[in-house]
């Protein structure tokens, strides 16, 4: 599978946790994607997410901030401070660690990119199963729905 690291667009991955493998794609949002990965340790398997933000997304942000009249360093400010963004959420997320009904931080890395502006951010977090396929066989009832809302409210 180290090799479909590279085609799912995981460029340092290898480097940032070696003991990992990606496993598969699970999710995908508006800032980066979260893949499935597996660590085997003397017969056992343990599993976790791995959510990759890219900052920039991708060239064409960075050239639209020079068409806009930005230089290399004023580019490179500027998508600093979202990095910057990132690491403080990260580290809130940490310190909410062990916190009943919010997703454990277990580690991260921000990895700059070689040759051009640019960052990824590596977090991984504790694998859960999402929403649409806990309920995907359930038909929920009242008293499910109260107790997630309930959860949702003590998070």
């Amino acid at each position: 599978m180290k090799g479909a690291i590279k085609d799912m667009g995981i460029d340092n991955f290898g480097t940032v946790w070696p003991e990992w493998e990606i496993i598969e794609l699970i999710g995908e949002g508006s800032y980066g994607k979260v893949y499935k990965a597996v660590r085997e340790d003397h017969g056992i398997s343990a599993y976790s997410a791995i959510k990759v933000i890219s900052i920039p997304q991708n060239d064409a942000e960075t050239e639209s901030l020079r068409l806009e009249g930005l230089d290399e360093t004023a580019t490179k400010t500027y998508f600093e401070e979202i990095v910057k963004d990132f690491i403080n959420e990260i580290k809130l997320m940490v310190s909410l660690k062990g916190t009943q009904n919010i997703v454990s931080v277990e580690d991260y890395k921000v990895v700059e990119k070689n040759g051009k502006i640019g960052w990824d951010i590596y977090i991984r977090m504790e694998l859960l199963t999402s929403f649409n396929n806990y309920i995907c066989d359930k038909k929920l009832t009242e008293k499910d729905v109260i107790k997630l809302g309930l959860d949702i409210c003590s998070a």
